[in-house]
């Protein structure tokens, strides 16, 4: 739970280091708010009904004292591994998926300022936010699915598989909340997202797929952190 709920933060902090280097806003203070705590608390609580894995036995057991529960192991799990991943296909989604995105940051770049660009570019923007956003819970999803094991696969052969009926619901609802704040014209003006083109709303699913392949195929070789 707290190896999932960590890894978000990663790409969160990323586009406000982007706007350094000139980059349009990528994600809002709104849209971390939306992931924290319309969808991550949720899923976060559903880990108190995780069954342990079949290896936990076999594991030296953890010092109270000597060993806290978030150490340097889970912060590099989070943050210098999970934590990169979403960030690398979060921009390359933003960069690759969102229309005219090129355009409108030459464009960007030489206004500056938001308020002079024209209603299209305005669309443009909130495209790409909603991209970012859209994509960053796609990779949570492929978190959470992941962090359920630390050494045991999730599929084939005597793989952990998908115990968790409460974490499978909540995954669900994670993705039918973020469409529906997405598409909702209600929810649209009041966190400044934008219908995307279909291609725009399915590419990203590769960051689901790409991170928890990688997940397994680390666990696979029985790499740990």
């Amino acid at each position: 739970s707290i190896m999932y709920t960590l890894c978000s933060k990663v790409a969160q902090v990323a586009p406000a280091f982007g706007e350094l280097f000139g980059v349009p806003e990528a994600l809002a203070s709104q849209h971390i708010l939306l992931i924290d705590i319309g969808t991550d608390i949720w899923t976060a609580v559903a880990y108190a009904m995780q069954p342990a894995e079949s290896s936990l036995m076999e594991r030296k057991p953890r010092h109270p004292r000597l060993e806290k529960m978030a150490n340097k192991k889970v912060f590099f799990y989070s943050y210098g591994y999970m934590g990169v991943l979403q960030t690398i296909f979060c921009w390359a989604m933003y960069y690759l998926v969102t229309p005219g995105i090129h355009g409108f940051i030459g464009r960007h770049h030489k206004l500056e300022d938001m308020s002079l660009h024209t209603p299209e570019d305005m669309v443009i923007h909130e495209q790409s936010m909603t991209v970012y956003y859209w994509t960053l819970v796609l990779g949570q999803v492929a978190a959470a699915i992941s962090t359920t094991t630390k050494v045991q696969r999730i599929s084939g052969a005597g793989g952990y598989g998908l115990p968790n009926r409460l974490l499978n619901v909540t995954l669900v609802m994670e993705v039918v909340f973020s469409l529906f704040v997405m598409y909702s014209p209600f929810f649209q003006n009041l966190f400044h997202f934008a219908t995307l083109p279909w291609y725009s709303l399915l590419v990203p699913i590769v960051t689901l797929v790409a991170i928890f392949g990688i997940e397994e195929f680390r666990k696979h070789k029985g790499w740990m952190f």
